[in-house]
């Protein structure tokens, strides 16, 4: 997982081409977690261009705009909430006039209550989304968090949910049954001793294992485990296969 800016610059400098960066078994998703200025300064045919020379399948979580600033007004959150459907509207016609078929869409679901969430429905109707993505860094409160994922969930009726910011297994096991997807740097440079000599790979084994079984197995009074839903494996950046 990257964000869009060190995607492309990675991408500019490998003659175009992500195979030196990627393992076989790994599968590349780009997000838009960079400064806010980054992401309402990007235009949308810039990312459509960008990904148009991307053979691989990949993923793209999408952002153009945020709602997060405890300065803002409700009004000026209701318009930048319509900012980043219209948007998406455009991103998503945009692929299917290119041909985008290997690019997995996970747009955000962004809000602060089910009234946010609610206008977001119509465009994820339109478009069949049926997974999302929720940043977990912008809440510091992991009840609130959850309580957030809990409400998108009921109002937008996902297949799966990716939560990025959150990854330490003890708060993924808090999440909503449906989030079969978490992703984080902080909890793993801690767990696996990230230095600039590298990681061990013990620990990073150990650490993985735990935030799988969070998806997969743990019961508490919110999550359920995956194991009763399906048999697939489930993999912590953001996916199964």
């Amino acid at each position: 997982m990257v964000n869009y800016s060190k995607a492309k610059t990675a991408f500019e400098n490998r003659t175009g081409r992500f195979d030196e960066l990627l393992e076989a078994h790994q599968t590349l998703t780009i997000t838009g977690t960079e400064d806010d200025l980054d992401t309402l300064e990007r235009p949308v045919w810039d990312v459509l261009d960008f990904f148009e020379g991307i053979e691989k399948e990949f993923r793209y979580v999408p952002d153009w705009s945020w709602i997060y600033n405890n300065d803002m007004s409700s009004t000026e959150r209701r318009e930048s909430l319509d900012d980043y459907t219209t948007r998406l509207d455009e991103l998503y016609e945009g692929a299917e006039i290119i041909g985008l078929d290997h690019v997995e869409f996970i747009p955000l679901a962004k809000g602060l209550h089910d009234g946010h969430f609610a206008e977001l429905v119509e465009t994820f109707e339109r478009w069949d989304v049926d997974r999302f993505a929720v940043y977990g860094t912008q809440t510091r409160s992991l009840d609130r968090l959850v309580n957030r994922v809990d409400q998108a969930i009921d109002v937008l009726d996902p297949e799966g949910v990716l939560v990025i910011g959150r990854q330490a297994p003890e708060d993924v096991a808090e999440f909503p049954d449906l989030v079969d997807g978490a992703a984080g740097y902080w909890n793993w440079k801690e767990a696996c001793n990230l230095t600039a000599d590298g990681y061990s790979s013990e620990d990073f084994a150990t650490w993985f294992h735990k935030v799988k079984n969070a998806l997969r197995t743990e019961c508490t009074s919110r999550q359920i485990g995956l194991n009763s839903a399906t048999q697939k494996e489930v993999r912590s950046d953001g996916g199964r296969n």
